[in-house]
């Protein structure tokens, strides 16, 4: 595999190239691939994709793409190029999983299959921002879970009264984060449990900082380097990915596209959903991602989305569990916030997704997340039970889109909600939520077992 100083280089030495100019250039080259490959959405409203055909296609896109038009680095305004070999060596030698944490807390982090039957990896939580009265009470409930194999850190605005601003402030909050998750690991019961940093910045002194195998990140560990969107890496994740890779720690990659960007609609969001985790994998040595398709309304909570999107993304994820050995996540982020009964149908929606589609659990977290009104652990272990149950019960793609149509009643036409502060939907000191989201969360799980759903 190529070598991520070959990598730096190349990004110091490639072509010279105005953002906007790159742009456009993946406009034009997405919807020339379009046509080239004959990528279309089905007119029949099927909920996953049935057509191999068109996995092959859009993955022959994706990796034409790369190799014709590389990674845009905006420290540099360079294009990383890559060849078609470089490229097809890179996707044959990377790992189909990761090994985590240590000890009795050591996890095996696994590439998926397309309607397995295996239970899947989760990350419970975090990648949302609380209070740092909040933060070792909170670590510790989301590391309380049974099922979880790592748990990523979380964003806040101060620490000890100062705002977190500059570089020094923010290596002294990077430290102060990793306290916080170690702290909370071993109150859990769970010291050897991995962790992953969640970046308070991108610059790689303060990520790097992060690296202390006695009170920060050990090797057992990661670090959350994310490739941008519409195909973009820059110099201090680079930075960090050859520390990270030197030091021993892995990394993961938030890898989904966007429709409605330079890539276009939803089917140019494949073409791009399916580049980014290997151009994360190429450039930061990212071997697990979050990925497919999402929608700009979606993501800023405007509005509920459903098809295509859902489509969207079964091909993105057919195409890269098939593929590659991409370690593939569904990040479960509805638009509805924590404590209400909108935010749970929405994130069983992605849960019965997810075994279908070979993807692992991660960090459900309302998509434009308030300060402590994010996510709860009970959302965590709603993943856990709905994916379980669709495993259970046996559905292929046909008969989880049956259940997925009749969930979809329950949210379709539906203004988001915005939820509660995790403390008056969850009880912190007894690991347990509330009573009234306690009764809204048993009456959705009884709805969906009477749609076929295995919780037995």
């Amino acid at each position: 595999m190529i070598s991520l100083l070959e990598v730096a280089e190349r990004s110091q030495r490639g072509p010279k190239m105005d953002e906007k100019e790159w742009d456009m250039n993946l406009f034009r080259k997405i919807s020339a691939l379009l046509k080239k490959y004959e990528i279309k959405q089905p007119t029949d409203g099927t909920w996953f994709n049935m057509d191999d055909g068109l996995v092959d296609r859009a993955f022959e896109a994706a990796i034409e793409f790369l190799s014709e038009n590389g990674v845009y680095c905006i420290t540099t305004n360079r294009v990383v190029q890559f060849s078609r070999e470089e490229i097809l060596t890179a996707v044959k030698e990377a790992p189909n999983y990761v090994l985590m944490g240590e000890g009795r807390d050591q996890r095996v982090w696994k590439q998926r299959k397309i309607e397995g039957k295996e239970l899947l990896n989760l990350c419970p939580g975090h990648h949302s921002p609380f209070t740092e009265d909040l933060a070792h009470l909170v670590v510790k409930n989301f590391a309380q879970i049974p099922r979880t194999d790592f748990l990523e850190g979380f964003n806040f605005t101060s620490v000890d009264g100062y705002e977190i601003f500059g570089q020094p402030i923010e290596v002294f909050a990077v430290k102060r984060q990793m306290a916080w998750l170690r702290e909370g690991i071993r109150n859990a019961g769970r010291p050897g449990l991995s962790i992953v940093l969640y970046p308070i910045t991108t610059r790689a002194s303060v990520l790097i900082a992060a690296m202390d195998p006695d009170r920060g990140l050990r090797r057992t560990d990661g670090i959350l380097l994310s490739l941008l969107p519409d195909l973009k890496c820059e110099h201090d994740l680079l930075a960090t990915a050859i520390a990270c890779q030197d030091y021993g720690c892995y990394s993961l990659s938030g890898s989904f596209s966007m429709a409605g960007g330079f890539c276009g609609g939803v089917e140019g969001a494949i073409i791009e959903g399916i580049c980014k985790p290997i151009a994360a994998m190429l450039c930061y040595r990212d071997y697990i991602n979050y990925t497919g398709v999402e929608y700009t309304s979606s993501v800023s909570v405007m509005k509920i989305t459903l098809q295509p999107y859902n489509w969207a993304r079964s091909v993105v994820n057919q195409a890269l569990n098939t593929k590659t050995n991409t370690c593939c996540m569904a990040w479960v982020i509805p638009t509805s916030g924590p404590g209400t009964e909108l935010a749970l149908w929405e994130s069983a929606i992605r849960c019965i997704e997810a075994p279908i589609n070979g993807c692992n659990l991660y960090a459900p977290r309302r998509s434009r997340a308030e300060m402590n009104k994010g996510q709860t652990p009970l959302d965590a272990e709603w993943m856990v039970e709905v994916s379980d149950a669709t495993i259970k019960a046996g559905l292929d793609r046909l008969q989880a889109g049956e259940v997925l149509r009749k969930v979809a009643e329950h949210v379709v036409g539906k203004a988001p909600q915005t939820g509660m502060d995790i403390r008056d939907c969850y009880d912190l000191v007894r690991h347990a939520p509330r009573p009234a989201y306690k009764e809204i969360y048993l009456r959705v799980k009884n709805e969906l077992a009477e749609m076929g759903l295995d919780f037995g």
